[in-house]
């Protein structure tokens, strides 16, 4: 790798992406940079090479789960939500605040981060590099047709660009040290302070919350970040709180007693609005393209984090299924009042029972045979490397112990029993593709 960046790949092309409401509204709008196709291939190279030494020798903070090879907003959910339902078991709250930061990645100080980069481990050439890539870099808006005048690109990294989320990681990645009670942990600019309590220590838990939420805000200052007050959550999960307050974090409406009633229906909303959108369009497609638009924007959306929520309730369940239910007359035309199942077995479908089995036990897949954060992979314990004696089922998950149904509907606990369940030649499957294979197979004979 030379320590030059590409001239011409230095400007970069603004358009306004929408995030929420009126979009007349700057603050509601993201900017997105649009890169040349060289800087894009160079940034790939350096992100697989970067990314290869920062993996190799364990650099990046294990409370980051963004841009990192087995880490995905699913794996932290799992994890963040599995300790708030363990603490509901041992008759504990969770106190759990939703940090936002305004225009986090164009906030980020070069100098800050050309020294941060320094000491990871990156060589001087690898850091001279960087600052090719992150100094001199000018920027122009477009708004349809009309283009603004180029500006010179201070600080900040480029939303879009490649390089930019790895980037921002190495920027936070001393900030989960500096907290001294609560857990922080981050996907990528999205990060969460929380602890658990036993609520006689409510007085001293909030002391803790706000000495820590101090701690960040100083740190933020120094980074020339900003927390944002008004998108900052806060929320408390528990059985004995009241009312229940909403929260969305990573994707996920969480509420306070964990039930997703709030995510599921808004879930279901807005699949059914894009199914209406696309049954009025639908005369333009052939019935297999049809399948995969569907699939790709509404079964896909449909499944987002399953494996965090798929413990919700039968009635939430069932607004799922209705949901495939309307997918199926789509693409097939079968009426209202005709029966699904026939057209669910025609589209090798499995219902949404089945459907959400079927990623946890994948995730469980992922996890005994260590394609999953060590977060999840650890809380997968063999009872042969617990108990010394020999014993028929010595090769089994060991079952975690719970003393509520709150402490069952874990993430571990569900799947060590749905792993344990498996058939073992299912189990003993070394590729995850095959293994995927032939669980679909199955679960389509159950279904069917």
């Amino acid at each position: 790798m030379t320590s030059t960046f590409p001239d011409l790949s230095t400007i970069s092309e603004v358009i306004p992406l929408l995030k929420e409401e009126d979009h007349e509204i700057a603050s509601n709008n993201r900017p997105l940079s649009l890169l040349e196709v060289v800087s894009q291939v160079c940034e790939k190279v350096v992100l697989n090479q970067f990314s290869s030494y920062l993996k190799e020798f364990n650099r990046i903070s294990s409370h980051q789960s963004g841009n990192r090879s087995l880490h995905s907003t699913e794996t932290l959910n799992i994890f963040v939500t599995d300790t708030m339902l363990e603490a509901i078991d041992n008759k504990k709250l969770t106190a759990l605040i939703l940090l936002d930061l305004s225009k986090a990645f164009d906030s980020v100080s070069h100098s800050i981060l050309l020294h941060k980069l320094s000491c990871i481990g990156a060589s001087p050439e690898a850091v001279k590099w960087f600052q090719e890539y992150l100094i001199g870099r000018s920027q122009y808006v477009r708004i349809g047709s009309t283009k603004s005048s180029a500006r010179p690109i201070t600080h900040g990294v480029p939303q879009g660009a490649i390089l930019s989320p790895l980037l921002f990681c190495i920027y936070i990645n001393d900030l989960p040290g500096s907290i001294q009670s609560c857990n922080l942990d981050s996907y990528v600019d999205d990060s969460k302070l929380y602890k658990s309590f036993c609520i006689y220590d409510l007085e001293q838990t909030t002391i803790n919350l706000e000495a820590d939420l101090q701690i960040v805000a100083k740190w933020c200052l120094e980074h020339q970040l900003l927390i944002n007050p008004e998108k900052t959550k806060f929320l408390v999960v528990g059985k004995t709180i009241r009312p229940v307050f909403l929260a969305k974090d990573l994707g996920i409406n969480l509420d306070s007693y964990l039930s997703y009633d709030d995510h599921i229906s808004k879930l279901v909303s807005s699949c059914m609005r894009k199914l209406c959108q696309i049954n009025r369009v639908k005369d333009s497609f052939d019935n297999e393209t049809l399948k995969l638009v569907i699939e790709t924007l509404v079964i896909s959306k449909l499944l987002y984090c399953s494996t965090v929520w798929s413990n919700t309730s039968s009635n939430n369940i069932n607004k799922l299924q209705s949901v495939q239910n309307f997918a199926c007359r789509v693409i097939s035309g079968v009426g209202k009042f005709d029966h699904i199942t026939p057209t669910l077995r025609e589209l090798n479908w499995l219902p949404v029972e089945k459907l959400l089995l079927e990623m946890e036990t994948v995730m469980a897949y992922k996890c005994f045979n260590g394609l999953a954060p060590d977060y999840l992979v650890d809380k997968f314990i063999k009872r042969s490397d617990i108990h010394d004696r020999s014993t028929r089922n010595h090769d089994l998950l060991d079952i975690p112990l719970y003393k509520t149904a709150a402490g069952q509907r874990t993430f571990n606990y569900r799947d060590v029993k749905i792993w344990n369940d498996l058939d073992d030649k299912l189990k003993n499957f070394t590729s995850i593709t095959i293994f995927k294979k032939e669980l679909r197979e199955i679960l389509l004979k159950e279904s069917y």
